[in-house]
């Protein structure tokens, strides 16, 4: 007879395993060589690096393709305003300034093909500074609207999801709008009444004519009011980047803490004090948004490029017509037919680039620094 073991020991036999432990709980013992900890630190450092890695490899890539732009024109394609993608048959001129005669004929000179982005980059500057100061004060008053009065009017989620819906319209959209809309009406009533009324204003001839060099005359003609301008381009950026600065405003507002506007109630402030103070608690989240819609309004393509006009030119009236770098881009990257052509687009994309980083740089330091400073000073 065989007795029977306690009910307490379990047979052992040869081919008796060890019990499986789920990964979590591998996971969870402190002395596994890989712990939880290590792999979501590994997954972040990671992260922050593929996207280090993308913008070094897109500023790599522009910089390469450009290069040939680069050492061509050098700086003078900063400062240049001549933007001549052809050849160019001049009369050739002697010494003495006057035209050379060759064989009973005028003598040409070729001029080869000439870039200068000076124009597009103003044109973007004025274009998005425009379009923040038209959108600015408008978000800020609808974030408030949306914080302190709408939820007594139980209306703020409904007003909240119009925001969020303006901002999802694609630009396409927005575009068209401006054409069938906002110039016709921008040409046929606001510019032709602003015109009737500031015209004769002293020191605001400006506005409305424009100097221009022929030969050696110096003509002064006066700028059609065509509705497809500046002012057109600002009024459109400012429509889109509205609804980005409100819905960050937003944010931003409804996360002051509820004791900062009780405080300053308490202490005897008013409903416009109070919200001031709101303001300026949180001024470095507003900042933010703003460089959020700056971003937005300078790398704008389609919408601008249906309204603003598209002509290569520095005028500093707002009824003249003009063009921004990423309108330039959609207009001929497309149709660039030699290779200096093509690298001088793509050193302008690089330009645009680089002017988003220095906003995001400048915004950081006023914002972070500014903080930095005043908390080493207390």
């Amino acid at each position: 007879m065989t007795e029977s073991l306690p009910a307490n020991i379990a047979p052992t036999t040869a081919t008796a395993t060890l019990p499986r432990r789920p990964w979590r709980s591998i996971l969870r013992q402190p002395g596994s060589s890989i712990g939880a900890d290590a792999l979501l630190g590994l997954l972040v450092r990671a992260s922050a690096a593929v996207i280090i890695i993308m913008l070094v490899g897109l500023l790599w890539v522009l910089a390469a393709a450009a290069l040939p732009s680069i050492r061509t024109f050098g700086w003078s394609f900063i400062t240049g305003t001549d933007w001549r993608p052809n050849e160019l048959q001049v009369p050739r001129k002697g010494p003495d300034g006057k035209i050379v005669i060759e064989d009973g004929e005028v003598a040409m000179d070729t001029l080869p093909p000439r870039f200068g982005a000076l124009p597009v980059i103003y044109g973007t500057t004025v274009s998005s500074l425009l379009a923040l100061a038209f959108a600015v004060p408008i978000s800020l008053g609808a974030g408030l609207f949306l914080v302190r009065v709408a939820p007594k009017l139980r209306i703020a989620g409904a007003i909240s999801f119009l925001v969020e819906f303006l901002a999802a319209i694609p630009s396409i959209a927005y575009g068209l709008w401006g054409l069938f809309v906002l110039v016709p009406f921008l040409q046929g009533h606001v510019e032709s009444s602003l015109q009737g009324m500031l015209l004769n204003v002293p020191g605001l001839h400006w506005l409305f004519f424009n100097t221009i060099q022929v030969g050696s005359n110096t003509i002064e003609r006066a700028i059609p009011m065509s509705g497809r301008d500046m002012l057109s381009g600002s009024l459109i950026l400012a429509v889109m980047i509205l609804p980005i600065i409100t819905a960050v405003s937003r944010d931003v507002l409804a996360a002051v803490p509820r004791v900062q506007i009780e405080g300053t109630l308490a202490l005897g402030a008013t409903w416009w004090q109070s919200s001031r103070e709101m303001l300026r608690f949180s001024r470095s989240g507003l900042f933010s948004a703003v460089m959020l819609g700056l971003a937005r309004a300078a790398g704008e393509t389609m919408a601008v490029t249906m309204v603003i006009g598209n002509s290569n030119q520095i005028v500093p009236s707002l009824f003249a017509p003009a063009q921004t770098m990423s309108s330039l881009l959609a207009n001929e990257f497309a149709e660039a037919s030699s290779p200096i052509h093509r690298s001088a687009l793509i050193q302008v994309a690089l330009i645009l680039l680089v002017m988003s980083l220095a906003f995001n740089v400048t915004a950081r330091y006023l914002v972070v620094g500014t903080e930095a400073r005043t908390a080493a000073a207390h």
